[in-house]
């Protein structure tokens, strides 16, 4: 039995990196099995139509699950770097991390992993989101992260997104993918 059953004290709820979107699964499962449906009934179309029809709706479910696979990704804008940053604030220990940016329609995803993982007697491998959807608070969200106790590099990446942020990003983002999502809808 470990002290506080295995978890970190003062990081209760670490997301942990899952690299498998399940939305995309849902996707792909939905248009596929509206693939087979459909080529099921495709012998019950007469002539040289039988060719046109299939044609026709293979690009539309392609098209269609772009579209839902665009609407539900994080992946707008993405960056990475490698840098020897501090772990915690009021520290002087240095970690070497990659820290990873994924901008998405409805948020913002920043990722630290440390090389190696394990370092300054923790694990390094955070993977935070950080909501602007119409029924999220971009800056509610921040100051959890910041109660929790969240890395520095992580807090200064989702800092820059912040309202009150002088370089104002968040409001450029949240209107764009607010008016891409409705686009794509």
């Amino acid at each position: 039995m470990t002290l506080w059953n295995g978890s970190f004290p003062f990081y209760p709820s670490t997301n942990a990196c899952f690299h498998f979107d399940t939305k995309w699964a849902i996707i792909i499962s939905v248009f596929l099995s509206t693939l087979a449906i459909f080529i099921i009934i495709l012998p019950g179309i007469r002539g040289r139509g039988r060719f046109f029809w299939f044609l026709r709706v293979v690009t539309g479910l392609f098209v269609g699950a772009v579209v839902l696979t665009i609407q539900f990704t994080r992946d707008w804008e993405t960056g990475w770097v490698t840098a020897n940053t501090s772990y915690k604030s009021f520290s002087s220990a240095l970690v070497n991390a990659d820290i990873g940016l994924h901008i998405g329609l409805a948020g913002v995803n920043v990722t630290l992993v440390g090389n190696p993982v394990h370092q300054v007697n923790e694990t390094i491998n955070y993977n935070e989101h950080f909501s602007w959807s119409f029924d999220a608070d971009y800056d509610h969200s921040y100051y959890k992260g910041l109660e929790r106790g969240l890395p520095s590099p992580i807090l200064y990446v989702a800092e820059k997104f912040t309202t009150h942020s002088p370089c104002g990003m968040l409001r450029q983002y949240r209107i764009s993918g607010h008016y891409a999502s409705l686009t794509l809808w």
